[in-house]
């Protein structure tokens, strides 16, 4: 389901925070990892993604969009609710890169 909340905590230095939202009473938690979530493709058979950069945090106050899913209560933290993606309102998301490279092959050393 999709809502718009209000970032009520946010943990920066362990990667979570909640959002408040009529639609999720008590509170959804969310982890860093579903901040400016993006769906990239997954790798072909025998490579991996190697994804750098965009350290993603978001502030107390702060208005977001977000997707979520009920979970059993109190199973999250203490929560009942999980944000799954969580788009921060009037900022552009962090630069990020991913490449693809051979499993097992460096970062450092593929295209």
């Amino acid at each position: 389901m999709q809502s718009v909340g209000t970032i009520r905590e946010w943990h920066t230095d362990e990667g979570w925070g909640v959002i408040d939202c009529p639609d999720t009473p008590g509170g959804c938690f969310c982890h860093f990892s579903h901040l400016f979530h993006e769906d990239i493709p997954p790798p072909p058979p025998g490579e991996v993604a190697y994804i750098s950069g965009g350290f993603r945090e978001a502030f107390e106050g702060e208005t977001v969009d977000f997707d979520w899913q009920p979970v059993d209560p109190g199973s999250q933290d203490g929560y009942s609710f999980v944000a799954i993606t969580v788009w921060p309102r009037g900022r552009p998301a962090p630069h990020r890169s991913f490449r693809y490279c051979k499993a097992g092959e460096s970062p450092h050393r593929c295209p």
